[in-house]
């Protein structure tokens, strides 16, 4: 079972090709299940989770809630298997308009921050004391009813810093954390740049994009430099189905500052 520090670099790199599995736009509908067994891959099985599975799908829900996930563990001849199951409103469905397509990539990307911080508490599991007592912090968190469900999102959103911030789905560290993770940077940071990071948005604002932008900066072209900016982070929203508020809540948070610092 590995040792080394996990930051948000090391989760983004071992979980985003686990996300990249999910087709936002082709979820099954219960009963049937898009499952992803994680002793498939050999660097889960280094980590400790060979016992995870993943599994998606879209159903009715009574609620309005956009999904959840839940827990569930069992034990076959002796091997312990922990279930992790997200769960997506065929509401989300109804059409492929971009607003929809946003909203239901955010859902799914939520509920798998909440799986990676699961993932990770499993990963250190080594007693029968440490499984009977993980297993009870997930299912006290996850099986939920929906009016705990509507009242849990409330008090969040009671408490949040920010409205624009809670509008584009992002809860604070507390929100996904189990407390057995070795982990201590922050799963709201996490969930941003699964999202959106540098390696994504460059899929857009490409080599050749970003010399020209830096060329038309210094010749002080501070309009020609925004429109190649925009050019590309409008092609991104079309494609990856990312708003363009939050879009421009990552450049100015994480981007510009980069690309600047790169220029001195």
């Amino acid at each position: 079972m590995a040792e080394e520090y996990h930051d948000v670099s090391w989760v983004i790199k071992h979980f985003r090709p686990l996300l990249d599995k999910i087709n936002i736009d082709n979820i099954p509908q219960e009963p049937n299940y898009q499952v992803e067994v994680l002793s498939d891959t050999r660097q889960f099985i280094q980590l400790g989770m060979e016992d995870c599975v993943l599994s998606i799908c879209r159903r009715n829900f009574i609620s309005t809630a956009n999904g959840y996930y839940a827990f569930s563990y069992a034990e076959n001849e002796g091997q312990q298997i922990f279930f992790l199951n997200i769960y997506i409103n065929n509401n989300l469905f109804v059409s492929n308009n971009p607003a929809l397509r946003e909203k239901r990539r955010r859902t799914i990307i939520h509920e798998f921050t909440h799986c990676i911080a699961a993932f990770l508490s499993i990963g250190r599991i080594i007693t029968k004391h440490l499984i009977d007592e993980l297993v009870n912090k997930l299912a006290s968190r996850v099986r939920l009813n929906a009016m705990d469900h509507y009242q849990m999102i409330l008090s969040q959103i009671g408490n949040a810093s920010s409205t624009i911030t809670y509008a584009l789905g992002i809860y604070p560290d507390e929100h996904f954390r189990l407390g057995y993770e070795d982990f201590d940077d922050s799963f709201s940071t996490v969930y941003k740049h699964l999202i959106l990071d540098r390696k994504i948005f460059e899929k857009y604002f490409t080599e050749n994009m970003r010399s020209e932008f830096f060329k038309e900066l210094k010749k002080k072209n501070i309009g020609n430099a925004v429109t190649i900016l925009y050019t590309a982070c409008a092609n991104l929203i079309e494609k990856e189905a990312i708003s363009a508020d939050f879009v421009n809540l990552r450049l100015r948070e994480d981007f510009l500052g980069y690309y600047f610092i790169g220029m001195r």
